[in-house]
């Protein structure tokens, strides 16, 4: 399951990094860029906005799954609502990430991994039915959300500073996805 988390991820990150970057959606998205009628949706909320919510839509899936898989179950309305904020949370952060970047390479690393930590332990506080904002009760669960994000920053940092570099995003998002399976399954 883990390669399958991992998987939806990484073509998340590729397509809004591409987006971002300006290349041509049709090239991107490929055959369904008719159907889901980009340019207009684009065109209403910027390239920008556009890529964020192509990321949202990658990072819901990927989130919804990684629920099924820790739970058993399909989510319930209440989590699917949580999932849903979470998941736009996080692109909401990769965006800002990017954004601050060319500002400031301090304040960018900063912020992403305070910003992507609180989002992790959402996540798991999800998976285990606890409330939105609790904190962690246990000294490996902190530590294994802090392992886990600094371990997708670096893969992001490095992917986003040479893209030819992808394997070092996949090594860091497995290895994510790999503790925050295990995290889950602590109480």
């Amino acid at each position: 399951m883990v390669v399958i988390f991992t998987g939806i991820e990484i073509v998340g990150l590729i397509e809004w990094l591409a987006i971002s970057n300006g290349e041509n959606h049709t090239a991107v998205l490929g055959q369904s860029y008719p159907v889901l009628q980009v340019g207009a949706i684009s065109s209403r909320v910027g390239i920008t906005g556009f890529a964020a919510i192509v990321l949202a839509v990658f990072l819901l899936v990927e989130h919804i799954i990684t629920q099924v898989d820790a739970t058993g179950r399909f989510a319930s309305g209440k989590q699917l609502v949580e999932i849903l904020t979470f998941s736009s949370l996080e692109s909401v952060i990769w965006l800002v990430w990017l954004v601050l970047i060319p500002v400031n390479g301090i304040l960018a690393i900063t912020f992403f991994l305070v910003a992507l930590f609180v989002e992790h332990h959402i996540a798991d506080n999800v998976k285990k039915g606890l409330s939105f904002f609790k904190l962690s009760s246990t000294r490996a669960v902190f530590v294994g959300l802090l392992v886990l994000t600094i371990s997708e920053i670096i893969g992001a940092v490095v992917w986003v500073g040479n893209q030819n570099l992808l394997v070092v995003l996949v090594g860091g998002s497995l290895l994510e996805h790999y503790i925050a399976r295990n995290v889950g399954l602590i109480k």
